[in-house]
């Protein structure tokens, strides 16, 4: 496994949400909130990253579009990478107590096929730039 790139993320909120004027936040500041949810089937480590590691309810959403307009029309929270842009009327604010999310690059243990170790350099050249 190679890990390609670290990114910080932060509570995606509404922008008139009390929340959203602070320069961060822990978890335990959206624990009554409701949050977007990913739909059954989905990856339960993926899920539970995404839902701060705990249980959440709210909306099901199943695109990152449809994710910024739960947020946006039903006041849900949910979380995003820092730094990726979202529409004026949403606010990101870091979370201090969240892991960064890693993008990384993985394959079988002594696996010596040629593709494979070429695909791992294209892809870290890639995020190398």
């Amino acid at each position: 496994m190679r890990a390609l790139r670290v990114d910080p993320v932060g509570a995606v909120l509404r922008a008139d949400d009390p929340l959203a004027r602070r320069d961060q936040l822990a978890l335990a500041d959206l624990a009554e909130r409701r949050w977007f949810q990913f739909p059954d089937g989905t990856d339960q480590l993926w899920r539970s990253y995404w839902n701060g590691g705990e249980p959440r309810e709210g909306p099901v959403v199943r695109a990152v579009q449809e994710c910024l307009q739960a947020v946006l029309w039903k006041g849900t929270v949910g979380m995003t990478l820092l730094g990726h842009g979202v529409p004026e009327e949403l606010a990101v604010v870091r979370l201090t107590d969240m892991a960064p999310s890693r993008v990384v690059v993985a394959w079988r243990a002594g696996d010596t096929n040629p593709l494979v170790g070429s695909f791992v350099r294209l892809a870290a050249d890639a995020y190398r730039d």
